[in-house]
């Protein structure tokens, strides 16, 4: 039987505080698509399975949310070694509470087949290519703020996710120009988490770009700019709009969410996250090669990060067991979305996990062939 339904991984107090404002209540979720040519580079993400089919993981995820089944794929998303994407643990979190999903792009290569706000057309370039990977980064801050704000204005508080390939290796540079030393301590979609090859692709990219660790507190979104992804600055936006208008916001993901959570501080000054808290999964925050929880302490010793705690050991889909093995662990704020919907809907744990497999079993049935 699952033991309790939400782990509080740092600052313990804080952390059950928010549960019981949130209790009862529903949060509108905004998921923010994004692209970065970061997540062509061989190994550096299992977000999808191969290199030329991942620009399509941001959009097929908010497909199986929405419809049900990827439109612009031919199958659920899914990592090399079988494990299916998450976004069917974010499809069954938000039907348990009937909550709406919302979903916001960030210069896609691919773009959904279903509705979608979009704040820019511009990917995010490869950090060993590009001299400046997010060259609109402080356009899209700006429309995170007012998009943040306009969520605050409709719900009691607000959860952003995000669905981005290659996304922990823009977090790792981002985190190092703003200072952290992250070397070793991201996760990602995959056993190990690939931390050789991340740290030469992120220092090689600081390198270029002329930053030194630390030296971008000043002007953070000119981290962003050279070596981050376009999800970042409009993440960040959106918490610092919400929370400026008086709401929680809730960043629905892990390392990704970690080095948003970075920004938000380095941006808003040191009660910035105040009213934020990192809700992510169990398998993010016992990841044998991360250490998420201590970056995030790191950034503010204040700061909750929660996480639910899923177990698919006895799960009916045997690919599912992956996640057990930490071959995928997060993603389309899968986390965040399964927290925010156990406290306005009231449910049990279990009843989230039948869910779950309720939902794996439409995807995976109509998918697979007979």
């Amino acid at each position: 039987m699952p033991g309790e339904p939400v782990l509080f991984a740092t600052s313990p107090d804080r952390g059950r505080a928010c549960i019981e404002r949130w209790r009862g209540r529903r949060p509108v979720f905004w998921c923010v698509l994004g692209h970065t040519d970061t997540c062509l580079l061989p190994g550096i993400s299992s977000a999808g399975v191969s290199e030329d089919l991942r620009p399509y993981t941001p959009a097929a995820d908010a497909e199986v949310v929405l419809l049900g089944t990827p439109a612009c794929l031919p199958e659920l998303p899914s990592n090399p070694l079988g494990a299916p994407g998450p976004a069917g643990i974010t499809r069954a979190a938000l039907r348990l509470a009937s909550l709406e999903a919302n979903f916001v792009g960030a210069g896609l290569r691919v773009w959904p087949e279903t509705p979608v706000l979009r704040a820019s057309e511009r990917p995010g370039g490869s950090l060993e290519q590009s001299a400046q990977a997010v060259p609109d980064a402080r356009e899209l801050f700006a429309f995170g703020v007012r998009l943040g704000a306009e969520a605050a204005a409709n719900a009691p508080y607000v959860v952003v996710g995000e669905s981005v390939p290659g996304g922990t290796t823009t977090a790792l540079a981002v985190l190092l120009a703003l200072g952290y030393v992250a070397e070793g301590r991201v996760s990602g979609s995959m056993p190990g988490n690939a931390h050789l090859l991340k740290s030469r692709v992120a220092h090689g990219a600081l390198e270029r770009a002329g930053i030194a660790s630390g030296d971008a507190r000043a002007d953070p979104l000119r981290a962003v700019m050279s070596v981050g992804d376009p999800m970042q600055p409009l993440a960040a936006g959106m918490a610092l709009g919400a929370t400026r208008a008086g709401r929680e916001v809730l960043l629905a993901g892990g390392s990704q969410m970690v080095a948003v959570a970075a920004l938000i501080r380095a941006l808003g000054g040191d009660s910035a996250l105040d009213r934020v808290a990192i809700g992510t999964t169990r398998w993010v925050v016992q990841d044998p090669a991360a250490d998420v929880t201590g970056l995030a302490g790191e950034i503010d010793p204040h700061l909750a990060v929660l996480a639910v705690n899923l177990d698919f050991s006895n799960s009916r889909h045997a690919a599912l067991h992956e996640y057990e093995r930490f071959a995928v662990k997060e993603g389309v704020g899968a986390g965040g979305a399964c927290i925010a919907a156990l406290q306005a809907s009231g449910e049990s744990l279990t009843r989230l996990q039948a869910v779950i497999d309720d939902v794996y079993d439409e995807l995976l049935g109509r998918l697979t062939p007979q």
